[in-house]
């Protein structure tokens, strides 16, 4: 029995990461985005759980670039900030992704977080033109910071949650719809965090998403 090309990466992509157990991440198309669902229970490493609760950021950098018979060559990524308030015994979030939207979050336990992360849609690429059946590498990287490290992303985190318009979702959003080309800006932002960075854990997917026509 023959497979399409598809069913045979997705079969690579589950091969290659069975600690994430055979639901894993999925791309899907939204509105004028492409989006990653299906976030792999990461949080629940023991490892990754220790640093959260450190009281230290931490960040989990998504990278995606279409691969293999893709029409063209696209990157983008989205980025989530954590870092777990010891004080007041929460959990912050910034979370950032490739259509600009800057979203602060807080919850009350790591239950919450958890849920929150298994729900989370993150748009990480821009709906491609046209009608075709792209392939894509999604890397998914759990940075962790040190304590030297921590000033200028405790005050992102803060800047987030005070809702200051500066650095806001809506000013990113309104860059993105004044001058498109700075998807590329964002994009730097993504990523900027996972160069020369050792990760604390780092996975990869191959996989698959058809687009019916840019609309």
């Amino acid at each position: 029995m023959s497979r399409r090309p598809g069913s045979f990466l997705l079969l690579l992509a589950l091969a290659a990461a069975p600690a994430f157990g055979a639901g894993g991440p999925a791309l899907q198309v939204e509105g004028a985005w492409v989006a990653l669902a299906g976030l792999p229970p990461v949080l629940e490493r023991a490892d990754v759980r220790k640093q959260l609760d450190s009281g230290l950021t931490s960040t989990l950098a998504f990278e995606v670039r279409t691969i293999g018979s893709s029409p063209a060559r696209m990157q983008g990524g989205a980025r989530i900030d954590i870092r777990y308030e010891l004080w007041d015994e929460i959990y912050l979030v910034n979370r950032l992704d490739a259509a600009g939207r800057r979203e602060p979050l807080r919850f009350r336990s790591f239950e919450q977080l958890a849920r929150w992360w298994r729900e989370a849609r993150l748009a990480v690429l821009p709906l491609p033109r046209g009608t075709a059946l792209w392939q894509a590498e999604v890397r998914l990287r759990v940075l962790p910071f040190s304590q030297a490290e921590q000033r200028e992303t405790q005050r992102w985190l803060s800047e987030s949650m005070a809702g200051e318009d500066e650095g806001g979702a809506g000013a990113v959003s309104q860059v993105l719809e004044d001058r498109p080309g700075s998807f590329s800006q964002v994009l730097q932002l993504l990523v900027a965090t996972s160069i020369g960075r050792p990760a604390l854990f780092e996975q990869v997917w191959r996989l698959d998403v058809r687009v019916e026509g840019k609309r």
